[in-house]
């Protein structure tokens, strides 16, 4: 079904953007209606559900090699449950991509191309999507390694705030107790979780043996990168970034150095365009192939413009507004990735080790 073959170091690099790609323009805010100064404790608490999620993509892929979820579930389970579970994946991805989709149109249309259609911002994306996932795994590895760069590159340019940063900010430490600072850590810990679906991508590795280093250096940068944007931002803005709607995009706009160099959002426009180009990239490419593989199709490309039709229709079912945007991402969105990308492999996970216990031989015809 799928041909490619990418390197370890390069699905690194894939699930930065990846997982981080809309979380760094939510999470402060949503940390800090929780955590109010301690939103940057958050994600160190996430880091260990991240870890967790890294640990069983590639644990599983080490007993069922060449398999994805969608597969080796069927192996665990049996048929029927796996198939059951098969559904669960492809329609959560075909909602998934949907509302990450609705998110990255509703964030360019809202702050800079305020006359564009957003049916016209939703559709360009995802055409463009569609063209590197039907080239496949290195199409989609290749675009993240050169336009993670260019998301990656504006966050330096947070830290010439300067005299705008107030450290005392952060202070009292724990004030309010670890309760605030655990329910915050709710959606980080959700994002995280999202390296599950790096299973989508290990049996195309040339080098697999080398994807517990590369999985664990890159969640530990997406966990780095979490606490700089919330520390910037809280230093910024202070008690005040609860109350904004894009934390970070308010922290680029007082950047300013003498009268000439200012209006840097823009850069932050172009962060956005690269990392959700990946993001929705790889949320796309597991749809497609979640559905194919469900289906037992022995090509994925026939469905790749179909499954595009589908995504656009479901960011405007599932969504049809900012307001019911903003309460899916605060209320829904951490419950239903936790489940997706944790839950499920971690039932998986369990029974997996149990049945291969049981039985060795399980475990030598899987290799």
């Amino acid at each position: 079904m799928e041909k490619g073959n990418i390197s370890a170091f390069q699905l690194a690099i894939m699930m930065y953007p990846g997982v981080l790609a809309t979380g760094f323009l939510s999470l402060p805010t949503i940390t800090a209606q929780y955590a109010k100064n301690d939103l940057w404790l958050t994600g160190i608490f996430a880091f260990f559900v991240g870890l967790a999620s890294v640990y069983m993509a590639i644990r599983l892929h080490e007993l069922y090699p060449k398999m994805t979820v969608i597969q080796y579930s069927e192996q665990i389970v049996g048929k029927i449950p796996g198939k059951m579970i098969g559904v669960a994946y492809f329609l959560y991805f075909f909602h998934g991509s949907g509302a990450i989709t609705r998110q990255y149109a509703e964030f360019v249309t809202g702050n800079f191309l305020f006359h564009t259609p957003i049916v016209f911002v939703i559709c360009s994306m995802l055409l463009l999507c569609s063209f590197a996932v039907r080239g496949g795994t290195e199409m989609l590895a290749r675009s993240a390694v050169i336009l993670t760069p260019v998301f990656v590159l504006p966050m330096f340019f947070l830290s010439l705030l300067g005299a705008d940063l107030d450290v005392k900010n952060i202070l009292p430490v724990l004030s309010h107790g670890i309760m605030p600072v655990l329910k915050g850590t709710i959606s980080p810990q959700a994002w995280v979780s999202e390296f599950f679906i790096m299973s989508f991508f290990l049996p195309r590795l040339t080098d697999p043996g080398k994807i517990k280093k590369w999985g664990f250096i890159s969640l530990c940068i997406v966990i780095f990168s979490m606490i700089y944007v919330n520390l910037l931002t809280l230093f910024v803005l202070g008690p005040d970034t609860a109350n904004k709607t894009y934390p970070i995009l308010a922290a680029f706009r007082y950047i300013r150095i003498g009268d000439f160099f200012e209006n840097l959002e823009a850069l932050l426009l172009a962060m956005w365009v690269a990392g959700n180009f990946v993001k929705i990239g790889v949320f796309y490419y597991a749809a497609v192939m979640s559905f194919s593989q469900w289906l037992e199709l022995s090509d994925y490309r026939p469905v790749v413009f179909p499954v595009g039709i589908v995504i656009a229709s479901f960011s405007f079912w599932d969504l049809p507004s900012f307001i019911h945007y903003s309460s899916y991402v605060r209320m829904e969105a951490p419950f239903e990735i936790t489940t997706i990308f944790f839950g499920i492999p971690l039932l998986l996970f369990v029974i997996a080790l149990i049945r291969n216990k049981k039985d060795p031989a399980n475990l030598n015809a899987n290799k």
